[in-house]
């Protein structure tokens, strides 16, 4: 069976990036995709541009980059079929959201890896484990720089890649050359192509 890849996008402004793709273009019609919406601390979700993705989008993945159950809820609210929560909320506020719907995913964001310790890796790992146990199937791992994803991938024990369906967002933007696939790929690819 075929690894499943979804267009990722960044939200800015109206506007999909990369491609510069209005979030009222057509071309987003029959299209499954997962969009970032990043933001600081504070600052509120873009309630309208959501909507209108979700109007204009087969199925919309949001990662609204928040830690609060309640803008998941509104994500869902505003028709986004699947929403993403960070793993590192408190385990309350992971356990509302999924209690509160199960269109919920656990995004992991990944600064660098592997740790400087060992400890900290046993640590990583042991986290996993206990967020598979209040979480639903579904997980999103995002990596900032280059080989971060693939390293983690590649690191990863088995016990955790069955705790959960794996979606993996590279820095790279194309899915790697990994011996074990995740259940599927988050890409930039274009639309255009």
């Amino acid at each position: 069976m075929a690894v499943q890849q979804i267009r990722r996008f960044v939200l800015i402004g109206d506007y999909l990036e990369p491609d510069h793709i209005h979030i009222l273009d057509p071309v987003l019609a029959a299209q499954k995709i997962y969009v970032e919406v990043r933001r600081t601390t504070g600052v509120p979700l873009p309630f309208e541009h959501i909507k209108d993705l979700a109007s204009n989008t087969a199925h919309l993945i949001i990662d609204p980059f928040t830690s609060e159950h309640e803008e998941v809820i509104d994500c869902i609210m505003l028709g986004a079929k699947e929403v993403c929560i960070d793993a590192g909320a408190a385990p309350l506020e992971i356990e509302l959201a999924y209690a509160s719907s199960k269109y919920v995913l656990t995004r992991l964001w990944l600064e660098s890896w592997p740790p400087d310790e060992e400890r900290s890796k046993q640590h990583h790992y042991a986290l996993i484990l206990d967020l598979a146990e209040s979480c639903g199937r579904k997980a999103v791992v995002t990596s900032a720089r280059i080989g971060i994803a693939e390293n983690w991938w590649k690191d990863l024990p088995n016990e955790c890649r069955k705790a959960f369906d794996w979606y993996l967002a590279p820095a790279e933007g194309t899915p790697l050359g990994v011996d074990v696939q995740p259940s599927g790929w988050l890409i930039y690819r274009s639309l255009n192509k």
